[in-house]
């Protein structure tokens, strides 16, 4: 059973969802000139749309629910990526690798306690050959004042640091709630920094 404590800040992390989401949006003419913004807003209309469905309509089976939510997540954050990464080849084939499990998951039932920490990994690598590139080119001068940084930096605390709890979870190893807290945290931090990414971050064209 989770705590007071776990479920204020599973209800306070679910409200900066919306919060991040609308921000995107009246941030959208200062960043609107990005490609990968795009994709970013959709990201976070995706969780929006499975948040209301899962609390207004889909009272049960919410597990396929979130199996498809997976899909739509990952695809969102490859988008994201293909559109900030000048190398897209290794992306490619990683984001091809994710799908064809994905869709394995649909067929055998096995591969379902695989998608959500191969999701975690997959993401993480995405972030990291974004780092890569980053660091080898002019805009690392500028890296506090771009968006995508901050934007990546939060994904990878969220992502990597929920691979180890997700594989156990779905391994049977740890499959209590009790700890489901510390993802509650992990996505208010990661939140939090998205907000601080929106709004203290510039338009700089040049740097994209």
């Amino acid at each position: 059973m989770i705590s007071d404590d776990g479920l204020f800040i599973k209800e306070f992390g679910r409200a900066l969802h919306y919060i991040t989401f609308l921000l995107a949006l009246v941030y959208y003419p200062k960043y609107k000139v990005y490609t990968f913004y795009k994709y970013f807003i959709l990201y976070f209309l995706v969780i929006v749309i499975v948040d209301l469905l899962a609390e207004f309509y889909i009272t049960g089976h919410t597990i396929d629910l979130y199996n498809v939510y997976t899909f739509f997540e990952f695809n969102s954050i490859a988008l994201i990526y293909y559109h900030l990464i000048k190398q897209k080849t290794r992306l490619k084939i990683l984001a091809l690798f994710f799908n064809i499990v994905y869709l394995l998951s649909i067929v055998f039932d096995f591969y379902v306690l695989y998608t959500v920490p191969l999701e975690g990994v997959v993401n993480s690598i995405f972030v990291i050959l974004f780092f890569i590139e980053l660091l080898n080119s002019d805009r690392i001068l500028n890296y506090k004042k771009l968006f995508s940084f901050w934007m990546s930096v939060s994904f990878l605390i969220f992502y990597l640091t929920s691979v180890p709890f997700w594989s156990l979870y779905y391994s049977s190893i740890f499959n209590t709630r009790d700890m489901f807290p510390i993802i509650y945290y992990l996505a208010t931090v990661y939140q939090l920094i998205f907000i601080y990414g929106l709004i203290a971050c510039k338009k700089m064209e040049n740097l994209y």
